[in-house]
């Protein structure tokens, strides 16, 4: 089995902590957000981890390196990461990937709990999700039905002030993927996507679409937004150092 991770923005709600360091290696309570996610990729049957860099790459591969943790890291660049987004970064990972893989964002805290969770599901497409919380949360939804079949994913920039968020949970930023269905469905999606459309998007409308049409075995997993948090600027660093304090709500 693959990992992926996209790494390559610069996390410019961050400054002044990713000035000199890319937002991935930003710490809470000392161990950083990509350095948390190796580990708790580590010791689980991965065998490769491609890590699409940009901003800052080099801080990146002298940090990790060609292994980690017995798991090959290889590395794809994201020349163009300060006018593209995370869509082109995943475009970018397309002839790096040959097996199952599990897909995370760079900018997670989280416990070791849901990478294991992720590894016991078996459809095409399993994407992590928790309640919506207005207060700490922005971003992509999904609507589900009962038995948490994916039924529509919803950006950010649709969720206007009427949208009914009753059935509506936040991604994690945390999806795993069947190699068939990534190989043949989503990654020629995407690259329809990024040679039609714009590099400047976001993989989730290509996921998106995938849902809408519904020919696909698409579901989430539900998770406790006290297992993780999404780290875009300082008051989400803060939540995160207070919710995953030295020895607590960790799973090392």
């Amino acid at each position: 089995m693959q990992a992926l991770i996209l790494a390559a923005g610069v996390g410019k709600r961050l400054m002044p902590l990713t000035e000199n360091q890319p937002k991935c290696m930003v710490e809470v309570n000392g161990i950083s957000l990509i350095e948390n996610t190796l580990n708790h990729l580590a010791n689980r049957n991965i065998d490769e981890v491609v890590i699409v860099v940009g901003y800052l790459k080099n801080k990146i591969i002298e940090k990790f390196g060609s292994n980690y943790k017995n798991m090959k890291i290889t590395y794809v660049e994201n020349e163009i990461y300060d006018t593209t987004n995370n869509v082109y970064s995943f475009y970018l990972a397309k002839d790096y990937i040959h097996d199952d893989v599990i897909m995370l964002e760079s900018d997670l805290f989280y416990n070791r709990n849901l990478i294991d969770t992720m590894f016991l599901r078996k459809d095409d497409c399993d994407i992590l999700v928790s309640p919506f919380n207005k207060e700490t949360m922005d971003g992509s939804v999904i609507v589900v039905d009962k038995e948490n079949v994916a039924k529509k994913l919803v950006i950010k920039r649709d969720q206007d002030e009427n949208f009914d968020y009753t059935d509506a949970f936040k991604t994690v930023n945390i999806y795993s993927f069947k190699k068939e269905f990534i190989i043949n469905k989503l990654f020629p999606a995407i690259e329809t996507y990024v040679k039609t459309q714009s590099l400047n998007s976001y993989y989730e409308l290509v996921i998106g679409s995938l849902i809408y049409f519904g020919n696909d075995n698409i579901k989430v997993i539900k998770t406790d937004d006290k297992n993780w948090c999404e780290i875009d600027d300082i008051d989400d660093l803060k939540r995160a150092e207070r919710t995953f304090k030295i020895g607590k709500n960790r799973n090392n």
